[in-house]
C-alpha cells in the first residue's frame, strides 16, 4: 500500500477534535514541521468545532506549524471528500524546501487571521 505525508494545520491535530477522523483512516505521526513563509492562518468562521486553515499568499505571508502523518493515497481521498467548505486537499511548501498533500483553505475562505500566533494550539491557548 502506498502512503504519502500529510500536513495538518488545526483541528486533525493530535489531542484535537477531529484527530479521530485521521486516526479512523490508518494516520500514523510523523513529526512536527514549518510551512516554508507563504501563508496565512485562519481561524475560520462558522459554527460548531473550531477549524482553522492555510491561505497562501503572494506576499505578507509567514512560516506556520503544521504537523505531518503518513496516509494511505486512498484514505487521503476519503479525507477529502470529508472535508467542508472552504477547506480542500492540496499542496504545502515546507521550509526544509520539500512540498507534501496538506489541508488547505481555498482563497475566498473568510475568519480572523492568526497567522502571528505561529500554530493553531498557540492561537487557542491565546484566545
Amino acid at each position: 500500500m502506498r502512503t504519502v505525508p500529510v500536513a495538518v494545520v488545526a483541528a486533525h491535530r493530535r489531542g484535537h477534535p477531529l484527530h479521530g477522523e485521521l486516526l479512523t483512516l490508518g494516520a500514523r505521526f510523523l513529526r512536527v514541521a514549518r510551512t516554508a513563509p507563504v501563508y496565512r492562518l485562519l481561524a475560520l468562521d462558522g459554527a460548531g468545532v473550531a477549524r482553522g486553515g492555510l491561505v497562501r499568499v503572494a506576499e505578507g505571508g509567514e512560516s506556520v506549524e503544521v504537523e505531518l502523518f503518513t496516509l494511505a493515497v486512498g484514505a487521503v481521498g476519503e479525507l477529502a471528500v470529508s472535508l467542508p467548505s472552504p477547506l480542500a486537499v492540496g499542496r504545502l511548501a515546507l521550509a526544509d524546501g520539500d512540498s507534501v498533500v496538506g489541508l488547505v483553505c481555498e482563497s475566498w475562505a473568510t475568519g480572523r487571521d492568526v497567522t502571528a500566533h505561529g500554530s493553531w494550539p498557540a492561537y487557542l491557548a491565546a484566545r
